[in-house]
Formats: structure tokens, sequence, C-alpha cells
């Protein structure tokens, strides 16, 4: 009997070479991104707390954010920056948002066509993708330029 894989609880990245990449994850990587270097989970906590009030989502608990932290920190997703004069660690991103981007988006393509995102592309620009097809990966390729600048 062929064994199931186990079924995840995340949008993109994930395997034995990438680690997953969960929705709260996310979120927390966009905000250490925009900060101007290192965040204690209480200014993480902070950030999203702000955002998520003005948008009126629910907002996860202290220490919901600070497990999260940790577990990203095991996957190698962030780094902990210990600063002098301060007993709390710095959290910092060990991977640029791009590379993220990248990752993420290879992944789903593969999920969800059987290629990666760069063949995929390839199809694109060669013309073999159908023609409404094309258009909306050419709209993701525009947001991509974008994203990049």
């Amino acid at each position: 009997m062929e064994q199931r894989s186990k079924r995840r609880k995340y949008v993109g990245i994930g395997g034995d070479d990438v680690p997953s990449l969960g929705v709260l994850e996310g979120e927390i990587l966009r905000i250490l991104w925009e900060a101007e270097g290192g965040q204690s989970s209480v200014q993480v906590y902070d950030a999203m707390y702000q955002e998520r009030k003005l948008s009126g989502v629910e907002m996860q608990s202290p220490s919901t954010v600070a497990v999260t932290l940790s577990r990203m920190v095991e996957k190698g997703l962030l780094g902990i920056e210990k600063r002098a004069g301060s007993a709390k660690g710095f959290y910092v991103p060990l991977k640029k948002r791009a590379d993220v981007v990248v990752i993420v988006l290879d992944d789903v393509s593969i999920r969800l066509t059987g290629q990666s995102i760069k063949a995929v592309l390839q199809d694109v620009i060669s013309g073999k993708a159908g023609s409404e097809e094309t258009a909306k990966i050419q709209d993701v390729v525009d947001a991509l330029r974008s994203l990049a600048k």
C-alpha cells in the first residue's frame, strides 16, 4: 500500500530542502523585511497588532507570535541578533524577500502545473501557453517586476 504524504496547513514553500511557510510566518517576514533592523517579539507583535486593528482582522495572542518566531528560527528563516546592553533577542530575516517569493512561486507552480515557475514562464514567453493562461501569467510577471523595483 502506498504511503500518503502528510497534509500541510501551509501556503507555498515546503519540503526537505526548504522550510514550509505558514500564513502567519509570511506576515511576520513581511513586517521584519519592512522594519529598520532586527525587531524584538514585542515589536513584531505591536506592528502586527496595529496592522490588524486597522484592517479589522482578529489578532493572534502574544504567545502565538513568540512561538511562531521561535519556530521560524528553527526553520532557518530568522536569526537572532544580540545587542550590547539588552537581554532581548532581536529577530532578523535570513532570506531576502525576493528569494522567498521565488521559492514560494516555484513550489506553488510545481504543485499546480507539475513544472517549475521557470518552465511555466518560458512557455509564456515562447507562446506555448494558451492565450488566457498567458495573459494571467503575464499579469504575475508584471507584478513581480514592480515588486523588484
